[in-house]
């Protein structure tokens, strides 16, 4: 099973962006007032959850005299364990809510179950119960405005807290698969979650893991690298290591002319433009083409795979021309 994680860039897009206090905070407006939230310190826990703190400020003017210290806990499949807020108004008057257990920590199930819908649940329950007591003392201090409203800006703070967990799945990724995977930015990345435990490939050859966003595939000769989106989907259509392409040997890369992407594989490259889609090209005429300047060349971007010519050998079309191979005469440019 993959780990907890928590995702502390969707966190900050939640709340408008980590702009303020030199890219430390967030900035935000909740029903007319100003409030301040700051990047929270992310431990693991010993069971494999998460503990999160953050800390929260309502602006007045030039002052934020009034603070919040949010404190969870949550176990390993994302359902929350407890919770405390301290609240402090006007610099003195305070509230410590202490700890209030959540399903985890009240003995709920940790594991099995529908967990993200258990987890939805749990967090639901725990933030009214800490609202419902930081309600009660502000009504006692007869406070209004971004005052009264603070309860609830600690509340959507706990939610966008919860919604930035990325939660843990039943399949595995390690070695060096799991390496690359971490090294991209693990499940916060593009590739999302594995979908796959780490398989053998067909061929008897690498190994792979099939992610939400991608693939990561391996071998002992070449080590891993990612492939997703177009490009994956061209390479799969060809039959993925098994094609005369083989492996990739790159992972996904803009090239040079920062308009399209690309995979280099044993046999040959896919190149992908927003304009010409994904293309393969491989051999004679691709070593002619990457002898001209590769995209950047007159010919511009390929427009086809590589094809059987109708007046004999083979050809690649691109955006300006063509390229032409025959025994006789080798690649030759039209």
């Amino acid at each position: 099973m993959s780990a907890l994680q928590f995702d502390m860039a969707k966190l900050g897009q939640q709340l408008t962006g980590w702009d303020a206090k030199d890219g430390s905070a967030a900035e935000y407006t909740s029903a007319g007032s100003n409030y301040r939230t700051y990047k929270p310190s992310v431990s693991p826990t010993p069971s494999g959850g998460l503990f999160i703190s953050t800390k929260l400020d309502h602006i007045r003017g030039m002052a934020a005299d009034d603070h919040a210290q949010v404190e969870m806990e949550f176990a390993a499949n994302g359902v929350i364990i407890s919770s405390r807020v301290a609240m402090t108004i006007q610099g003195h008057n305070t509230l410590d809510t202490g700890l209030i257990a959540g399903a985890a920590g009240a003995g709920g199930t940790v594991f099995g179950g529908p967990a993200v819908g258990a987890a939805a649940t749990a967090i639901a329950e725990l933030s009214a119960k800490i609202v419902n007591s930081l309600t009660k003392f502000i009504t006692n201090l007869s406070e209004t405005g971004g005052r009264a409203n603070f309860p609830a800006v600690v509340r959507l703070n706990m939610n966008c807290i919860f919604a930035s967990l990325i939660m843990p799945t039943p399949f595995s990724v390690g070695g060096a698969i799991g390496s690359k995977w971490a090294a991209l930015g693990g499940a916060a990345s593009f590739l999302g979650q594995p979908t796959t435990n780490e398989l053998s490939t067909p061929d008897g050859v690498g190994r792979f893991n099939h992610f939400q966003g991608g693939s990561i595939y391996w071998t002992p000769q070449l080590g891993a690298h990612e492939i997703h989106g177009s490009i994956r989907d061209k390479w799969a259509s060809i039959g993925w290591e098994r094609s005369g392409l083989g492996y990739p040997i790159t992972d996904e890369t803009t090239t040079p002319d920062k308009i399209g992407r690309f995979n280099h594989f044993q046999g040959g490259s896919i190149y992908w433009s927003p304009q010409t889609g994904a293309h393969l090209i491989y051999g004679a005429i691709r070593d002619k083409w990457a002898s001209l300047g590769w995209e950047r060349s007159a010919l511009g971007y390929p427009t086809s795979d590589e094809l059987d010519n109708p007046g004999g050998g083979r050809v690649n079309q691109f955006q300006r021309g063509r390229i032409v191979w025959t025994p006789a005469g080798g690649a030759v440019v039209q």
